[in-house]
């Protein structure tokens, strides 16, 4: 199973917002994959660094906030004021991050079970604790990369297209997984996260399999309309982040599906306001949308779907054309 089934999709209202608080049965754990973090039997590798820092740390400029002393004019101590070296710009720390998926069949009940005559899926993942969001592996992803790797048979020989793939853990474990062709996208605005894309197509060594192109949300170039007929899932995650970013998304969303019948947009939404809704753009795009909690797609993996999102709420965004 990977760390950090064919389920049938309620349709729902076409709004971010899904109150639904269902909580299956869930078998007996198997094997867990996990991250290179949670994983001491790993063999060392002195090219990995893994310590973690608090999520806080991503957007504070200096490397620590200065100490505070209230104390008298007389006996106040300057050492502990801040100096110029605490305002320094800091190189953003960069490290690898490996997850391990391990391979699983299901048993007539429905629960995984491990598949020990297969080899594990590694994707290593390029990341910077820097202040730029598309540097750093945000909670959805890993959540879009369990839905890939449990429904593997519907990326396998299928080409796959992320927007705003930042880090790209979904897109490269689907080209692990066996589809025939992967692009991995980002802002033409962003080169910092083309060049993290091409890094991460490189150290999986995928580079037959997937290429790395700009693609800005809203803006239609002649690499755009070559996607025409070449795709048959788009796929994304944490993309809604901002209200502002709404309707350029929608927008760039509903002409790739326009122009590749039969395709689906599938990316994890992470909630952060109960009154953000595409619910208009749906309707005027004509599109349509269901929603799928972890707690469906994790069905029978013995994992509860707290371990996976911790105290985020996020769920699985499936979006198509109307007929």
């Amino acid at each position: 199973m990977g760390d950090t089934t064919d389920e049938r999709r309620d349709q729902v209202h076409p709004n971010l917002v899904n109150s639904s608080n269902d909580q299956p049965e869930l078998g007996p754990e198997p094997s867990k994959s996990t991250s290179r973090e949670d994983s001491p039997n790993l063999d060392d590798d002195n090219s990995f660094n893994d310590d973690l820092s608090d999520d806080e740390s991503i957007c504070r400029s200096p490397t620590k906030t200065p100490a505070k002393k209230v104390t008298s004019a007389a006996s106040k101590d300057y050492s502990l004021l801040p100096s110029d070296e605490d305002f320094q710009f800091k190189k953003p720390k960069f490290r690898k991050k490996k997850f391990i998926f391990h391979p699983f069949v299901r048993d007539k009940e429905g629960v995984c079970v491990p598949d020990c005559g297969k080899e594990a899926v590694e994707v290593t993942i390029p990341e910077q604790l820097a202040a730029s969001y598309g540097l750093y592996i945000w909670p959805a992803s890993p959540v879009l990369a369990w839905y890939i790797w449990l429904n593997q048979d519907k990326f396998r020989d299928k080409r796959v297209l992320e927007l705003g793939a930042g880090t790209a853990l979904p897109g490269l474990l689907a080209a692990k997984l066996g589809a025939s062709k992967v692009i991995l996208t980002d802002s033409v605005r962003l080169p910092h996260c083309i060049h993290n894309c091409q890094e991460g197509v490189q150290l999986n060594n995928l580079q037959g399999t997937v290429s790395v192109e700009p693609l800005t949300w809203g803006q239609f170039t002649s690499a755009t309309l070559k996607l025409r007929n070449n795709l048959d899932y788009i796929i994304g995650s944490d993309l809604f982040f901002d209200p502002e970013v709404f309707e350029p998304l929608v927008v760039t969303v509903s002409w790739l599906l326009d122009n590749n019948p039969g395709a689906q947009f599938v990316c994890t939404v992470q909630e952060r306001a109960a009154d953000w809704s595409i619910e208009s753009l749906l309707l005027r795009w004509k599109l349509a949308c269901s929603v799928l909690r972890p707690n469906q797609f994790l069905r029978g993996t013995g994992i509860v779907e707290a371990d996976l999102t911790g105290n985020h709420n996020i769920f699985v965004l499936t979006i198509w054309k109307k007929e």
